[in-house]
């Protein structure tokens, strides 16, 4: 063995890790006839997750939340880079879009109301970014009564709405059935109020049906955790469906929750 190799092994054995809780789970797409199972992997450590998802369907990429900092890192993978969206980031975004509307409003003064419309359009069309006049989506969680087993957990069904029509179908178990689902709850509540944020600030990532209904997101009127979430589009019929498959207390190493160090992190904001 060479020096070399010596030190090599030496500085490995020593890297710090944390202690956390790892989740596998599984996930089809019912929009796709038969192949494989994208296998999602959750990992969190504190007010930390990372999320990442292997599989046929699998984008080549991670998602980051890191509580400690209130900020979001998605890693994109075959370009080998990151971006960070952060608070600044979020009110900087904020900021513009309130700058454009208020160009806007001020163009349209000495515009006659017969012609405003249409010139708003026209303008909204030209800058997709500027923010519409749209209600904020409402979501309401709904106990249904039924219960039963679902991948060995006895669950309780719920039903999350999204302005009265069925958005998700959750089978919910107690926390303490799941192993570290107790340690982990805490971090997911605290993303659903980072993705919160966003919400408020962009109006029209509001608006995508895949935000806010999401199971993580309600965990306190759900009263427990997400064994099965089906997703469901406008008509009611199933989208996804993904499953847990275990859980386990895992160590994890100090560099999980950072993109690797050789990437180039990118600007959102130009």
């Amino acid at each position: 063995m060479t020096t070399r190799t010596a030190a090599l092994l030496l500085v490995l054995s020593a890297t710090p890790c944390f202690g956390g809780v790892f989740f596998e789970y599984e996930t089809r797409d019912s929009t796709q006839s038969g192949g494989e199972a994208d296998v999602i992997h959750t990992m969190v450590d504190g007010n930390r997750i990372k999320i990442d998802v292997t599989g046929p369907r699998g984008a080549d990429a991670d998602m980051i939340y890191r509580g400690d900092r209130s900020e979001m890192i998605a890693v994109n993978h075959p370009e080998q880079n990151y971006v960070v969206i952060d608070e600044a980031m979020i009110a900087e975004i904020s900021q513009r879009l309130a700058g454009i509307e208020a160009e806007m409003k001020k163009a349209l003064e000495n515009v006659p109301p017969e012609q405003r419309a249409m010139m708003e359009e026209m303008m909204r069309q030209r800058m997709p970014a500027m923010p519409a006049a749209q209600a904020m989506p409402t979501y309401t969680v709904v106990k249904t009564g039924e219960s039963g087993e679902q991948n060995g957990y006895p669950c309780d069904k719920f039903e999350i709405r999204r302005d009265g029509t069925l958005s998700q179908t959750v089978w919910v178990t107690d926390l303490d059935n799941v192993d570290g689902a107790s340690d982990a709850v805490a971090a997911f509540e605290d993303f659903g109020d980072f993705i919160a944020e966003i919400q408020a600030a962009l109006p029209d990532f509001a608006q995508e049906s895949s935000v806010g209904g999401h199971a993580y997101e309600h965990l306190d009127e759900l009263g427990g955790f997400p064994v099965v979430t089906i997703d469901h589009a406008g008509d009611g019929s199933v989208i996804a469906e993904s499953r847990l498959l275990n859980s386990k207390s895992q160590a994890f190493e100090a560099g999980t929750f950072e993109p690797p160090a050789n990437y180039e992190r990118m600007q959102l904001m130009r």
